[in-house]
């Protein structure tokens, strides 16, 4: 009986610690040591704008962009006159590439 109840006590207690840890696969990959630098300048740089999670707020929301890598960097760098600024002076090009790594991880 002693065994029983000690198997018992003993699932129910890993049943749900596996069960939160399944669902931390299925975050996006925003975390990902590829886009990890990027999401640092995104939020350093961007989040003021287009929200910490990217949905928008002044900026438009960023997931699922459909444009070429070049759009996006030459966006990035040139800005569009009166509503975004242009990070070109401040980013590297290696900033920038870091920077569409992570917005890429954004679905």
């Amino acid at each position: 009986m002693k065994l029983v109840l000690t198997t018992i006590l003993l699932v129910s207690f890993t049943v749900p610690i596996v069960s939160v840890n399944s669902f931390a696969s299925d975050k996006p990959n925003s975390d990902s040591s590829a886009s990890l630098p990027g999401r640092r300048l995104f939020l350093k740089n961007c989040a003021h704008c287009h929200a910490d999670d990217a949905t928008g707020d002044e900026g438009p929301d960023l997931h699922s962009l459909e444009r070429p890598d070049e759009f996006i960097a030459k966006r990035i760098r040139n800005g569009v006159k009166g509503k975004m600024t242009a990070f070109g002076q401040k980013f590297s090009q290696t900033d920038i590439d870091n920077l569409i790594a992570y917005l890429r991880t954004l679905k």
